[in-house]
């Protein structure tokens, strides 16, 4: 199973790092989960976001945010449109139902002929 993170808005700050206290290069980044296997793809609602100072190379926590970098992160989060749920069947799981579904037809004509 492969859990990633699928990029679905960027923005740049103007505010100060904490780190270098640079006011530009903070670039806020938000992400959706997605759940890849053998049976499904999975694109989840959870999203997580990650700010980063592109001038100083370091992700900065939210136990460093400022108030300011707070408040400009709840409003870009606020203008994410919610993102759709979606779960994908693969062919591998699609050709596994069809076969259950032969056999499950197959036993109930021969149940039904008095073959068994």
């Amino acid at each position: 199973m492969e859990i990633s993170q699928h990029k679905i808005k960027e923005a740049t700050l103007t505010n100060n790092c904490p780190e270098c206290f640079c006011n530009e290069g903070l670039v806020l980044t938000f992400y959706q989960k997605q759940i890849k296997n053998a049976w499904y793809h999975n694109t989840t609602k959870e999203i997580s976001d990650k700010i980063e100072c592109g001038n100083c190379n370091t992700i900065i926590y939210p136990v460093r945010w400022t108030e300011d970098i707070e408040r400009v992160r709840e409003f870009y989060f606020k203008t994410i449109e919610q993102p759709k749920s979606r779960l994908k069947l693969t062919s591998l799981s699609i050709f596994t139902l069809i076969g259950i579904v032969i056999v499950a037809i197959a036993v109930f004509i021969a149940i039904q002929k008095n073959y068994i």
